[in-house]
């Protein structure tokens, strides 16, 4: 019986390697209807702190880290892969 891969929790450093535009669409995924909330995070590096409270917690709950990781960066909600 094949075991399917699990997606894994996204962390600070993975969050900050990615590229500008994968932290945009990832942002705007999150908050689609929320532009300025997009253009306030996309630039800014979080801290621990703030992952557990207010907008960071939204990102790093939804977005995780694909398991295979050949051709994706993020994937929203274990569904969506954003390249």
């Amino acid at each position: 019986m094949a075991t399917k891969n699990k997606n894994k929790k996204l962390t600070i450093k993975y969050w900050c390697s990615l590229s500008r535009s994968s932290r945009e669409r990832a942002l705007k995924y999150c908050y689609p209807i929320h532009p300025s909330i997009v253009s306030l995070l996309l630039d800014e590096r979080p801290t621990t702190s703030e992952i557990k409270n207010g907008f960071w917690s939204v990102v790093f709950r939804k977005i995780t880290i694909p398991a295979d990781n050949q051709f994706y960066k993020t994937c929203f909600m274990n569904e969506t892969y954003l390249a």
